[in-house]
């Protein structure tokens, strides 16, 4: 577990699709990462590895939610056609949740 601005972050290497992956955070009282700020982003980043990693956006017919139900405002661009979001090398991007 990594800490960043009243933050917690586990970075698991264990393979999974995004709604197992959700299941799994919550079963530990926690979610998927939501990502707030341009620094946090970048943190993320940095610590991540090379493993593509999900977070906690979903798109709900056209707009994309957090998993804490709020409105994604669109600050950064999410890349593919998928509903879910996770972070590649370089950008982030969507695929099927499952």
């Amino acid at each position: 577990w990594l800490g960043f601005q009243g933050k917690c972050y586990y970075f698991s290497e264990a393979e999974s699709n995004w709604t197992t992956s959700q299941e799994s955070c919550e079963a530990l009282g926690a979610s998927l990462a939501l990502i707030s700020t341009s620094e946090e982003l970048a943190f993320i980043k940095r610590y991540k590895g090379e493993a593509n990693h999900w977070f906690g956006l979903r798109k709900k017919g056209d707009s994309w939610w957090w998993t804490n139900g709020v409105a994604f405002d669109n600050w950064f661009e999410v890349r593919g056609g998928g509903p879910c979001a996770y972070l590649n090398q370089e950008r982030i991007s969507s695929s099927l949740c499952h």
